[in-house]
């Protein structure tokens, strides 16, 4: 029996010390510094400082500036420093691979990622290091409504929210707000989350930070659900490692019209009272003499004819009596 043990523990020694030795050589000690790269050209020089207290991987750097790493693995390895690590984001990790391997910064200045393939020497993968530049990225936002013609209540409207940034990354959100009197659809826009402010406005982050000279485009959408005569707002937040805020907001009209096509206005707004029309006097016609016609003659119901006859009659006798008179003078 004890032969047998001898023999198994004669055997099992070897495959242990195998064991351990193929181990060891899948694992490296990574080291490297964090620094501030002043002049933001990507090499650390001797004058420029070394920071403390900055993260990397599961570790931060100590009280020199340094970092170590222990049990990674010895391909592939993988660790990230924090993009924007110093100083609230007025600092961010600085353009990588600027010169050589013991001066410049490893690290993606976008996302902080950075995976190792270099075969370590001694077991240690030396010179990993970590730049933070002061910040010099410029993001800026467009807001332009994606419906055309007139927009009336019970429409559904869109917004296009655009953000440029210059040769440098951004880290920048955005904060969208409707005027009263549009309710919001769900937003669902890729590589990003929103949160509600107020009943109209959203704030919308995102996961990843934008690379350099790439538009980042979402679009805000709702439903209008009363008369509205106002403005769409896009204001960028989160900007702390942005250089120039004078390009940081934009907006866009909303205004709806009523069936008829014309824009319902604000019963609170003030309009200039229609001008005063003079109306000509009425031309009035000259009065009319009423004509006046001779009142018809009674009728009596007598025939005429009869008595003007006798008055004739008696005329004729008269003449006959004064004609025998003078003859008979004579």
């Amino acid at each position: 029996m004890k032969r047998i043990a001898v023999a198994a523990l004669a055997l099992g020694l070897p495959l242990l010390s195998v064991a351990t030795a193929h181990a060891d050589t899948n694992t490296v000690t990574i080291s490297g510094v964090a620094w501030k790269d002043l002049n933001g050209d990507g090499i650390r020089q001797a004058d420029e400082p070394l920071l403390p207290g900055v993260k990397i991987g599961d570790t931060t750097t100590d009280t020199t500036g340094h970092y170590t790493l222990t049990g990674m693995p010895a391909d592939g390895a993988q660790l990230q420093a924090a993009a924007r690590g110093i100083d609230d984001g007025r600092f961010v990790l600085t353009r990588p691979n600027q010169g050589g391997p013991t001066t410049d910064s490893d690290f993606d200045w976008n996302d902080g990622w950075l995976t190792l393939h270099q075969k370590p020497v001694d077991g240690v993968i030396a010179n990993v290091d970590a730049g933070f530049m002061p910040t010099k990225s410029d993001a800026k936002v467009k807001i332009t409504p994606k419906q055309t013609g007139p927009v009336k209540v019970g429409d559904d409207v869109t917004y296009e929210i655009d953000i440029e940034n210059n040769d440098f990354p951004s880290f920048v959100g955005v904060r969208v707000v409707f005027p009263e009197g549009v309710q919001l659809d769900h937003y669902d826009g890729p590589s990003s989350t929103a949160d509600p402010v107020g009943t109209t406005g959203l704030d919308i982050r995102f996961l990843r930070a934008q690379q350099p000279n790439t538009p980042r485009v979402r679009e805000v959408s709702g439903k209008v659900t009363k008369p509205v005569d106002g403005v769409v707002t896009a204001d960028l937040i989160d900007r702390a490692s942005d250089v120039d805020g004078a390009n940081d907001k934009a907006s866009a009209p909303l205004k709806t019209v009523d069936d008829g096509g014309s824009a319902t206005t604000d019963p609170t707004t003030t309009t200039d009272p229609a001008p005063t029309t003079t109306t000509a006097p009425a031309t009035t016609a000259p009065r009319t003499q009423p004509v006046v016609k001779p009142a018809a003659l009674a009728n009596t119901g007598v025939d005429p004819v009869w008595p003007l006859v006798g008055g004739l009659s008696l005329l004729a006798v008269g003449f006959v009596a004064i004609f025998v008179a003078r003859r008979r003078r004579a």
